[in-house]
């Protein structure tokens, strides 16, 4: 009896159907391939587009609208417009300073404290000052001219109180007074109504107060001017 085994021929359909089965692999097709790719880039511009828009809000959550001083100004020193203006910084945190909506209500009040050129303008710098100051005492002069700087010398200003020769007398006078020197502060002044003196108020020290009126009294105080920087 002969027996014969079939097996399927090499390349013949059920060998190629034997091959195909779940090792096989699919190829995407172009079509997919360009699709996915397109997903790809639109995810990617998305992301982009989040990331510059969080960094545009906390860039403009950080700016802030404050005064800057653009001169230096003394205590006492009455604000005018061109004093002060609006700058924009960064963040401020642990920096005391005055939003830039409040510069125009700035303006006619006094310096509460001496403000340098540059700097930002804190909360509190500006408004009534109290005059005197502790421990200082106001003291009126009249000073008649050639004793007190001409043209205008801003209230707040820093001065020095000389005391000279009596007006008038021996210029070579001399006695414990002569040559002195008082620190002060100029408050306010005035031309007198006769015109032919300025009344001024000073803060000088306490301990000062007494004898300045004195020398005053007599003319013997002439009023200098120094760098207020």
């Amino acid at each position: 009896m002969s027996t014969s085994n079939s097996f399927p021929a090499f390349g013949s359909p059920s060998a190629k159907a034997t091959s195909g089965g779940e090792g096989s692999v699919r190829r995407q097709s172009p079509q997919a391939r360009r699709r996915t790719t397109t997903v790809l880039l639109i995810l990617a511009l998305l992301i982009v587009a989040g990331l510059a828009a969080a960094f545009t809000v906390n860039q403009v959550q950080t700016q802030n609208r404050v005064v800057q001083v653009r001169a230096d100004l003394p205590r006492g020193a009455v604000i005018k417009p061109t004093d002060l203006r609006e700058i924009t910084v960064g963040s401020v945190q642990g920096v005391s300073t005055t939003p830039a909506d409040q510069i125009a209500s700035l303006v006619g009040q006094q310096a509460s404290v001496d403000l340098v050129k540059g700097s930002l303008l804190p909360q509190g710098a500006v408004g009534d000052v109290a005059i005197p100051a502790p421990d200082q005492t106001l003291v009126g002069l009249r000073l008649e001219q050639g004793r007190i700087v001409a043209g205008d010398v801003p209230p707040g200003s820093r001065v020095r109180l000389v005391v000279t020769a009596p007006q008038g007398g021996d210029p070579t006078f001399t006695d414990a007074n002569s040559n002195k020197v008082f620190a002060a502060t100029l408050t306010s002044s005035e031309p007198a109504l006769d015109g032919t003196a300025t009344l001024v108020n000073v803060e000088v020290a306490q301990a000062d107060a007494v004898k300045v009126a004195q020398l005053a009294a007599v003319s013997r105080i002439a009023v200098v001017q120094d760098p207020q920087g």
